[in-house]
Formats: structure tokens, sequence, C-alpha cells
């Protein structure tokens, strides 16, 4: 896959994920979430971060942030997001750092206090064993009394995909048409995405993305279960980064875990 590809993809999902995504949604839960569980971190992993948008926020509340993602492009776009909001995020006293691993078998050093990982990055983990050493790795980095917070897409939000789909976006300088394939057996539902996008403002040529994306439900039932074996104690679930109780058309189940 060539540089000018991934670079491109990296840029125009950053786009996309800004126009769809309820970003403040998101921060306002989390920030709920330090203060509900008396935890008040200083620093805090950021798990596939991607293009860095909750880290660099959450750096300019003053805190001291590592963003982890296993694309270098990803964290490229992430790196020029926080050189914007550079002096914003030195004038309260926080800080960024970005680090390139997998999820699997991250670490920094040292002990934080906090680490979220949020847009569904648990479901790119594709078997038992993957998420278990996520929430392993997790709970051996936190602090006692450190809050691992996560969330997970359900398999009513993928039979919802697979039912609805074809997706497709027209804008001027991109498009895209996206296909959706729900293996209910093995719980995994594949997104093929094919974007066009003009390779800049005064050209009228146009490049060709192609983009699969495997992701995998799991059940709040075995999700539990391994947090528990990693040695989390407290653990709460609730539905859409609201504090409410999860029902069968939940569409995202955001977790809590303190160690």
């Amino acid at each position: 896959m060539s540089e000018a590809y991934q670079r491109h993809f990296a840029e125009v999902y950053d786009r996309l994920m800004m126009e769809d995504m309820p970003y403040d949604e998101w921060q306002r839960f989390i920030r709920e979430a330090w203060s509900r569980y008396d935890v008040h971190p200083r620093t805090v992993v950021d798990l596939g971060c991607g293009t860095g948008r909750h880290t660099v926020t959450f750096a300019r509340d003053g805190l001291e942030m590592i963003g982890i993602d296993l694309s270098e492009h990803m964290l490229m776009a992430a790196h020029e997001h926080a050189e914007e909001s550079k002096t914003a995020i030195q004038a309260v006293g926080g800080s960024l750092r970005w680090l390139q691993q997998d999820m699997r078998e991250w670490g920094v050093g040292r002990e934080v206090d906090a680490v979220v990982c949020l847009c569904d990055g648990i479901n790119y983990m594709l078997s038992d064993r993957d998420v278990q050493a996520v929430f392993q790795r997790t709970y051996e980095a936190l602090r006692k009394g450190g809050l691992f917070v996560f969330d997970v897409l359900t398999q009513h939000q993928y039979e919802t995909y697979a039912a609805g789909q074809p997706y497709t976006y027209d804008d001027d300088d991109v498009a895209y048409i996206w296909y959706s394939d729900w293996d209910a057996d093995q719980r995994i539902i594949q997104h093929e995405l094919t974007m066009f996008v003009q390779q800049d403002e005064d050209s009228e040529l146009y490049m060709r993305i192609q983009e699969m994306h495997e992701q995998r439900a799991y059940s709040v039932d075995d999700l539990t279960a391994w947090l528990q074996e990693a040695g989390f104690g407290q653990i709460d679930m609730f539905a859409d980064y609201r504090w409410e109780r999860i029902t069968d058309r939940t569409s995202r189940v955001s977790i809590c875990a303190l160690k």
C-alpha cells in the first residue's frame, strides 16, 4: 500500500469521523466517569487513538496524554492536530506523547491513572484471546484505583448496519460507497469501503481507495468475565454513553472498570 494512499485514507477518515461521530458526548461521559469514580487522573493512555481527536482534547484539559495506535499514518495525522493545539496545551500544563504499538502488548514504562479506548477499538480485536490480552495488559498498567473506560458496538448495531447497507456519501472532493456483510455465526462484520478522493483542490483527478475492516461483537457477559479474570474489581456497563441501563436495542455499550 503506497504512502500517499495511506495518508489520504487517514485524512479522509478523520474528516468523516468529525462529521459523523459525537465527540463532545463521548468526552463529556469520560470526564463524568473520572469524577463519578473519584479518579481525578493526571496521566491517561488513549488506546487506539486514531487521529488523536480525543487525546488532544484531554491534553487541552491539562492532562498528560499518551496516544497509542498501530497505524503510523493515523499517528502522523494525530501529531498534526497536536501541533495546532500546542500553545493551548502548554498553557494549561498538558502534554502529549504518541506511540506506535499493538493494543495487546502496549506499555509506557510506568503505571498510569486512567486508560480510555473509544470508537469501538475493542471490536477490532477478532478473538477472545485478543480481547483478554488487551484487558490484562491494561490492568497491569493501571495504578491501584485507576479506571479503564471503553466502548463496544453491539450485535444489534451490526445487524442494523447489515440491514441498511449499502451506505453512500457524495461531496465535491470525496465520495464513498460502503457495504457491510454480517456473519452471525462468527459474530464478525466486514465493512468494505471504496472511496474516491480528489488529489488536490486544483486537480480533476481522484484517487480510488479501498479499505476492508473487520469487527467482532462480544457479549456483555464475556466482557465482564474477562475483565474479572484480568483482576478488575468494580465493573459497570451503560448504554450509548449515557448513565442508563443496557437494553436489547442498545447500539454501543460504555464500560467502566476500576482496578
